[in-house]
Protein backbone atom coordinates (compact mmCIF):
# COMPACT_ATOMS: atom_id res chain seq x y z
CA UNK A 1 0.00 0.00 0.00
CA UNK A 2 2.04 3.21 1.02
CA UNK A 3 6.15 2.52 2.04
CA UNK A 4 6.99 2.40 4.91
CA UNK A 5 9.52 5.34 4.67
CA UNK A 6 6.89 7.95 3.70
CA UNK A 7 4.09 7.22 6.21
CA UNK A 8 4.91 10.12 8.49
CA UNK A 9 4.68 12.07 5.49
CA UNK A 10 0.97 11.03 4.11
CA UNK A 11 -0.01 11.60 8.13
CA UNK A 12 0.86 14.70 8.11
CA UNK A 13 -0.16 15.59 5.13
CA UNK A 14 -3.64 14.63 5.79
CA UNK A 15 -3.92 16.57 8.91
CA UNK A 16 -2.31 19.04 7.26
CA UNK A 17 -5.73 19.26 4.63
CA UNK A 18 -7.58 18.23 7.06
CA UNK A 19 -6.86 21.98 8.51
CA UNK A 20 -6.53 23.99 5.84
CA UNK A 21 -10.39 23.04 4.26
CA UNK A 22 -12.54 23.58 7.32
CA UNK A 23 -11.62 20.19 9.78
CA UNK A 24 -14.01 17.39 8.44
CA UNK A 25 -13.75 15.48 4.83
CA UNK A 26 -13.64 11.99 3.64
CA UNK A 27 -11.15 9.28 2.31
CA UNK A 28 -12.31 9.70 -1.37
CA UNK A 29 -11.86 13.15 -1.82
CA UNK A 30 -8.29 13.02 0.44
CA UNK A 31 -7.48 10.62 -2.15
CA UNK A 32 -7.76 12.99 -4.86
CA UNK A 33 -6.01 16.00 -2.86
CA UNK A 34 -2.95 13.78 -1.75
CA UNK A 35 -2.74 12.70 -5.96
CA UNK A 36 -2.28 16.65 -5.86
CA UNK A 37 0.09 16.82 -3.81
CA UNK A 38 2.05 13.69 -5.66
CA UNK A 39 0.92 11.04 -3.25
CA UNK A 40 -0.77 8.79 -5.32
CA UNK A 41 -2.30 5.61 -3.26
CA UNK A 42 -5.83 3.55 -3.16
CA UNK A 43 -8.49 4.98 -1.28
CA UNK A 44 -8.18 2.10 1.01
CA UNK A 45 -4.28 3.08 2.17
CA UNK A 46 -5.74 6.91 2.52
CA UNK A 47 -8.58 5.35 5.27
CA UNK A 48 -5.93 3.12 6.63
CA UNK A 49 -4.14 5.90 7.61
CA UNK A 50 -6.84 8.19 9.11
CA UNK A 51 -7.78 5.30 11.27
CA UNK A 52 -4.20 4.59 12.41
CA UNK A 53 -4.58 8.93 13.42
CA UNK A 54 -7.75 8.49 15.16
CA UNK A 55 -6.11 5.35 17.13
CA UNK A 56 -3.19 7.29 18.38
CA UNK A 57 -2.77 8.13 22.18
CA UNK A 58 -3.25 11.88 20.93
CA UNK A 59 -6.45 11.94 19.52
CA UNK A 60 -5.84 13.61 16.73
CA UNK A 61 -8.91 13.19 14.59
CA UNK A 62 -12.20 11.14 14.90
CA UNK A 63 -13.32 9.03 12.15
CA UNK A 64 -16.74 7.78 11.39
CA UNK A 65 -17.96 4.90 8.41
CA UNK A 66 -20.32 6.69 6.12
CA UNK A 67 -21.84 3.91 4.08
CA UNK A 68 -18.65 3.23 1.37
CA UNK A 69 -17.05 6.19 3.12
CA UNK A 70 -14.67 7.22 5.89
CA UNK A 71 -14.96 10.63 7.49
CA UNK A 72 -12.54 12.02 9.33
CA UNK A 73 -12.72 15.09 11.63
CA UNK A 74 -9.87 17.02 13.08
CA UNK A 75 -9.30 17.21 17.05
CA UNK A 76 -7.78 19.91 18.65
CA UNK A 77 -4.42 17.89 18.95
CA UNK A 78 -4.29 17.67 15.31
CA UNK A 79 -4.86 20.82 14.66
CA UNK A 80 -2.17 21.59 16.60
CA UNK A 81 -0.01 19.10 14.69
CA UNK A 82 -0.75 20.50 11.62
CA UNK A 83 -0.01 24.12 12.85
CA UNK A 84 3.42 23.04 13.79
CA UNK A 85 2.64 23.18 17.41
CA UNK A 86 2.50 20.20 18.83
CA UNK A 87 5.37 17.26 17.87
CA UNK A 88 4.24 13.23 17.82
CA UNK A 89 6.22 10.02 16.94
CA UNK A 90 5.30 8.56 13.56
CA UNK A 91 4.11 11.98 11.97
CA UNK A 92 6.49 14.35 9.68
CA UNK A 93 6.95 17.57 11.59
CA UNK A 94 7.07 19.67 7.92
CA UNK A 95 4.09 21.40 6.67
CA UNK A 96 3.59 19.47 3.37
CA UNK A 97 1.92 20.77 0.44
CA UNK A 98 2.43 24.07 -1.60
CA UNK A 99 3.13 27.39 0.28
Amino acid sequence: MIPEAILPLVRRAILDLLNDIGGEENDDVLTVLLTGLGHRFPRPAVAEQMRWLAQHDLNLVEVTDCGPYVVASILPNGCEVAEGRLRVEDIWRHKTGKR
